[in-house]
């Protein structure tokens, strides 16, 4: 499985992110706009905050994924995939504008959060220029019209080392699709993502730190009847000792406005609402 690596100022990166995300679901970005000094902050800042108490002083009581109310999700309330019986071994943090963040948190946080909105505006755009028009005519405005930032959801991931006592079967994120449009996610420092090619068999998706993965979502699967699909991915148990370490992960769920029609048998809040029942079983 070959996705591409593409870099963002490329006089053809809009047609070669389309290209990979039609064959894979997948795409790497290098030279985009997102400093990879902000990145190396966002990683420091939010591990402090998982390995401190303070956490606990924003948990969300009763989550859901995704959802529209900022807080923490503790690692004992977390969820469990759709097909899945057992949860996965994460804590994590919604971040939506406007609602709670930890003060010493927001600054970088938000910068990332709207610089990486920016990069999503423009990808969406290529998908709209890129794909064939016949892809979207399901769609009731173009793909770069539709994007929400109050209904995306940055999702902070903290997946803590094992300790050995974890639920037979348990994975850091067992295998899953995602709900939204598109995912923004910088390479982590910690390997473990890995996504499945059309035969069934998983490959660990490799890249630089500072090049954000990019994959589509089954949001945009449906609106583009399927011509861009929505890949299976998973994040892995470390293997070795010296490898079992926490790992952090920062995905950006773009998303759009939940009155945006997808196709004739769904706008986006319907879509949305019939997923979350499915997790939430």
């Amino acid at each position: 499985m070959k996705m591409q690596t593409i870099d963002f100022t490329h006089p053809r990166a809009g047609q070669m992110f389309v290209d990979s995300l039609r064959q894979t679901g997948f795409a790497l970005i290098k030279q985009h706009p997102v400093p990879e000094t902000l990145l190396q902050t966002l990683y420091a800042q939010w591990k402090q905050f998982f390995l401190g108490d303070d956490k606990h002083d924003f948990v969300i009581d009763e989550p859901v994924e995704p959802d529209n109310r900022g807080g923490f999700i503790p690692a004992a309330v977390s969820e469990t995939a759709v097909g899945h019986s057992v949860k996965d071994i994460k804590e994590f943090y919604h971040l939506i504008p406007g609602q709670q963040v930890p003060p010493s948190l927001q600054l970088a946080s938000m910068e990332y959060l709207n610089l990486t909105f920016q990069v999503g505006q423009t990808l969406l755009a290529w998908s709209q220029q890129y794909a064939p028009k016949a892809a979207t005519r399901g769609l009731s405005e173009p793909l770069d019209k539709i994007l929400s930032i109050d209904a995306s959801l940055l999702r902070i991931l903290h997946y803590p080392a094992l300790n050995g006592d974890e639920e037979l079967g348990a994975m850091r994120a067992a295998a899953h699709e995602d709900v939204n449009l598109l995912t923004i996610l910088p390479v982590s420092e910690q390997p473990g993502l890995q996504v499945r090619d059309k035969a069934g068999h998983w490959h660990e998706v490799v890249g630089n730190v500072g090049d954000l993965i990019i994959n589509s979502g089954d949001m945009l699967q449906e609106a583009t009847g399927g011509f861009f699909p929505s890949t299976p991915h998973q994040v892995v148990n470390p293997e070795k000792n010296h490898d079992n370490v926490s790992r952090l992960s920062i995905p950006y769920f773009l998303t759009p406005r939940l009155d945006v029609r997808l196709s004739a048998q769904y706008t986006a809040g319907e879509f949305l609402a019939e997923r979350l029942a499915l997790l939430n079983r």
